[in-house]
């Protein structure tokens, strides 16, 4: 009998040990899980993935898509009061992702409608150089065009806000990246656009430019090679030099100074032109080769001291514009979008030699400078001062292999290219005068009602 009350007492004693485990698990529970809810409230918010989530929330930030989920199995039904908790969390998960969306730039971001491709006729280019002035609007056209296109650029003339509104589309990548450097990446087509352009930049750094167009043109070539891509080299009329043919067709060798100031450039392209044929003959890459003329529209350097540039920016500063020289030099000049459609032209061609792309129309530098004083509405006056260095006397493109190869001619006039580029640098001297106006005061966004709710309370205290 001792024996049996002993096995009963022992037996309440597990019972009730059980019981007061239950109660105290049960108890932990309902802490974590309002824990939970009480840090979602706060904005704390636990950051994992997982296979048994019920609901991701996905929301992108600048470094890349971060998922906030609810911790839910799929298979587990809710009970008691879980429905109304888990509600509760949803709601608040839904209104923290608005908040983050406001704080990081104001409504969520819409992209332009581009073309949908299946796998079959869709491409991974990359584009160096694609933050600068020409290669963010090839970007623009191929990224419309439905293709995968990764942005790789030093930013020494590319700008981030050229391609900034195309962050965060499933089709974009930007890597910061000298291509001096070697780059790893598995494409199907290489834009080569890499080098600074204007005179200014490339002198400003001659022994960079010419490793751009000739190690950086090797490190292009040899990706190339190794995953079979076809590659675009984006030359210049600069090969040409200061041509003694007139106009210049592809097959003219050119006149160029290999010692002087412009050399860095000149010879530097040409040196690139040399290694993308002898890469097509050794190892048989797939080259196309671009000889661009000049080239202007928006995005261009408001102080890359180009001649369209200088003339813009001195008939809408009512300033004297400065022509060095006599003025009777003659250049030729393309809008850049039909300088876009030459290049997207040309790499879906089959024709692998030297092309010239540019406008045929030549303008005398004296002439060109009273059209824009004239579109602009300004008082400019023309002063004239010493030429230039090695400044090509006239410069005209012959483009009859363009137009029977490619069945391309270019289609905007110099009015309407001039009148669009006008606008864009009239917008760019307010944005830098209101900078400069408001170097202390934080910057209306019309995107950000939450940073323009703080600029005007500082405003009116002021």
């Amino acid at each position: 009998m001792l024996r049996i009350y002993n096995g009963v007492k022992w037996m309440k004693i597990v019972f009730c040990s059980a019981v007061c485990a239950t109660i105290a698990l049960c108890v932990y529970h309902n802490w974590v899980h309002a824990k939970e809810l009480d840090m979602l409230g706060n904005g704390v918010v636990k950051v994992h993935r997982s296979k048994h989530l019920r609901e991701d929330i996905l929301y992108g930030d600048r470094d890349g898509v971060t998922a906030i989920s609810l911790s839910h199995n799929a298979n587990q039904k809710p009970v008691d009061g879980n429905i109304k908790d888990l509600d509760e969390a949803k709601a608040k998960i839904r209104e923290l992702e608005m908040r983050i969306k406001l704080l990081e730039g104001g409504n969520p971001r819409r992209f332009p409608d581009v073309k949908f491709l299946n796998y079959r006729t869709r491409k991974r280019i990359l584009v160096t150089g694609g933050a600068g002035f020409v290669g963010s609007h090839l970007v623009d056209s191929l990224m419309m065009e439905g293709h995968e296109v990764i942005v790789v650029d030093n930013f020494f003339t590319g700008r981030k806000r050229n391609v900034e509104h195309w962050i965060g589309h499933e089709n974009f990548e930007l890597i910061h990246h000298d291509i001096v450097n070697p780059l790893f990446i598995e494409v199907d087509e290489i834009y080569h656009l890499a080098s600074p352009a204007s005179p200014q930049h490339y002198m400003f750094n001659p022994v960079k430019t010419i490793k751009t167009n000739t190690v950086g043109t090797i490190n292009m070539l040899g990706l190339a090679k190794r995953v079979g891509a076809r590659v675009l080299i984006a030359s210049t009329s600069e090969v040409y030099g200061d041509p003694e043919v007139h106009p210049q067709p592809e097959t003219y060798w050119g006149h160029v100074n290999p010692i002087g100031p412009r050399a860095c450039y000149d010879e530097g392209k040409r040196v690139s032109e040399s290694l993308s044929y002898a890469y097509a003959k050794q190892e048989k890459v797939q080259v196309r080769v671009a000889r661009i003329f000049n080239t202007y529209g928006p995005r261009m350097h408001m102080n890359d001291g180009r001649v369209v540039s200088n003339f813009i920016l001195q008939a809408l500063r009512n300033e004297d514009i400065t022509i060095y020289g006599h003025g009777d030099q003659t250049r030729s000049f393309q809008y850049v979008s039909d300088l876009v459609e030459g290049l997207t032209a040309l790499m879906a061609s089959n024709y692998s030699m030297p092309v010239n792309i540019g406008n045929p129309v030549e303008y005398a530098i004296k002439d060109f400078a009273k059209k824009i004083r004239d579109l602009v509405g300004g008082r400019s006056r023309l002063t004239f001062s010493d030429a230039v260095e090695d400044d090509p006397q006239r410069r005209k493109p012959d483009i009859t292999v363009a137009q029977t190869q490619l069945h391309w001619q270019p289609k905007v006039t110099l009015q309407q290219g001039l009148k669009k580029t006008i606008d864009f640098f009239h917008k760019e001297l307010l944005r830098s005068s209101h900078s400069n106006r408001n170097m202390f005061q934080p910057e209306l966004s019309l995107t950000n009602p939450i940073l323009n709710a703080k600029a005007e309370q500082v405003e009116v205290k002021r």
